[in-house]
């Protein structure tokens, strides 16, 4: 009788520890997406605009934000260029060693999969929770790919690799918060995405990092080169949470934002509030807050 008191006081007090745990994760996840925004700010003040998506020197946005997350001695490690140590050369250069630097701002706590792992030839590389928006149309990394994601690719679809996009960030972008027609407390600057490195559907995998990414090498404005511009970039197009719906495209799949949070993700806003999306969310609404100047009603 005791052992069975007690079995019924454990699996009544163990959804509320869970519980309890999960709030305090989703509290600090808040907080670090709130510094990431407030960097974005910081950044904007300095420089008179918002940083790159990913630039053609292979850098993703989480780089040149360093010296604003008191990460200044990283970021003087990095060295953009197409020769010499530069990039990802052969003989191991300072950016593969920064790839290799665990950040925790930039890992949500409620993030089960491994905190580094070789990847791409970078060792220990680390992945990250959080990808800025590069708009609400957006369904494939490339042009050539779009047609695998089939019916569910709407009419006027694009790629991360077109230039320009309808959301605050992707290649060589330097948008402003004058640009953001739609109002900064409606559009969406970061969202939280479902980092699961190793699983890979249709070729495509749902891996995101840091700092930089070799595969997009070769990009330039008007023109294509490289790939995998969805390791530092999400788009609104596809519902929330596409990573856990096994019937949709890989190549839709590593678009979509989500979280390991239950039902919804966080989502950093450009006036530097924080919000937890729900997963059904309306998906006309949820899509107006990944444009800048779309003018969509957004109901609060």
């Amino acid at each position: 009788m005791v052992i069975a008191i007690i079995g019924v006081l454990v699996g009544l007090l163990l959804p509320a520890v869970q519980s309890a745990r999960e709030a305090a994760r989703r509290i600090q996840c808040t907080n670090q997406m709130k510094n990431l925004g407030l960097a974005m700010h910081n950044y904007h003040d300095t420089n008179g605009s918002l940083p790159y998506g990913f630039s053609w020197l292979e850098a993703l946005w989480s780089a040149p934000i360093l010296p604003y997350i008191e990460e200044t001695n990283l970021h003087d490690t990095l060295i953009w260029q197409e020769s010499g140590l530069g990039n990802w050369d052969a003989n191991g250069s300072p950016n593969e060693a920064a790839c290799g630097t665990l950040v925790s701002i930039f890992q949500c706590p409620s993030y089960a999969g491994p905190k580094q792992l070789n990847n791409n030839g970078i060792p220990g590389r680390v992945p990250t929770s959080y990808r800025a928006c590069a708009g609400s149309n957006i369904w494939s990394d490339d042009m050539s790919t779009l047609s695998r994601g089939g019916s569910l690719v709407p009419a006027g679809a694009q790629a991360l690799e077109e230039h320009p996009l309808n959301g605050i960030f992707y290649g060589d972008s330097k948008t402003t918060f004058g640009d953001i027609l739609d109002g900064t407390s409606k559009t969406i600057m970061l969202g939280e995405s479902y980092t699961d490195p190793e699983y890979v559907k249709d070729g495509q995998g749902m891996d995101y990092w840091l700092f930089g990414s070799p595969q997009t090498g070769g990009w330039k404005i008007g023109g294509k080169g490289g790939t995998e511009y969805s390791e530092g970039l999400g788009s609104t197009g596809p519902r929330m949470n596409s990573r856990l719906d096994v019937t949709i495209p890989g190549t839709i799949m590593e678009m979509s934002f989500g979280s390991y949070h239950p039902a919804g993700a966080m989502f950093g806003f450009a006036d530097g509030s924080v919000r937890f999306l729900p997963e059904d969310i309306n998906w006309v609404v949820y899509q107006g807050m990944g444009s800048r100047s779309g003018r969509e009603v957004v109901s609060e």
